[in-house]
């Protein structure tokens, strides 16, 4: 993992982050706790305090980690909607590659139901959201300057909070999560055709 500050700490701070996601995958969000972090990341719960007062604030930045990187990783794909000939296909590759990143990343799946059991994560969770549509919304408009930039702002978050729900969805049965990712795609290539096209 990387991202956050340099030097020595992070190290400690990648090791606890990647062990928090494995206890969280292996326990689920019930079962998460700061002593498992801690043996699992090879540090004493002393060490895991200095940097992370309580599970809460483990969990959280294991979160805010895994939302960044997958923030970051569709900036390129924006600005692909916004220019390319067809915008549907950088729109299914992003979708795509969310999907391999919540498999691909320790406690990807199961952040994400920890979203949905904290009222304070899930809040968090949908200005996340918000923050990921509006960078959708630019690139409608670059797209299609006859949106306004409330309509545009209404149908990206739309896009997105639907994309987000059936891969969360997607993410509940691995044997069909594929086939759900390749469904979300569709639906919301036809629903953006509406103003892309």
């Amino acid at each position: 993992m990387t991202g956050g500050p340099r030097g020595p700490g992070r190290h400690t701070l990648d090791s606890i982050l990647r062990a928090a996601g494995e206890v969280l995958d292996e326990a689920g969000y019930e079962g998460f706790n700061t002593t498992a972090v801690a043996q699992r990341a090879g540090i004493s719960t002393a060490t895991l305090y200095r940097h992370y007062p309580d599970k809460h604030a483990v969990l959280r930045a294991l979160i805010v980690y895994e939302q960044t990187e997958r923030s970051t990783a569709l900036g390129p794909f924006y600005e692909a909607i916004a220019m390319a000939p067809d915008w549907r296909k950088p729109l299914a590759e992003s979708s795509r590659l969310m999907w391999r990143m919540r498999l691909a990343q320790p406690g990807g799946r199961a952040t994400r139901r920890a979203l949905q059991m904290s009222p304070d994560l899930w809040e968090w969770d949908q200005r996340q959201n918000e923050e990921i549509a509006q960078g959708l919304a630019r690139a409608l408009r670059r797209r299609n300057p006859g949106l306004s930039a409330v309509q545009a702002k209404r149908v990206a978050l739309v896009s997105v909070q639907a994309m987000v729900s059936l891969l969360d969805l997607a993410s509940l049965d691995p044997k069909r999560g594929l086939r759900i990712v390749e469904e979300a795609i569709e639906m919301r290539a036809a629903y953006l055709a509406r103003y892309l096209d």
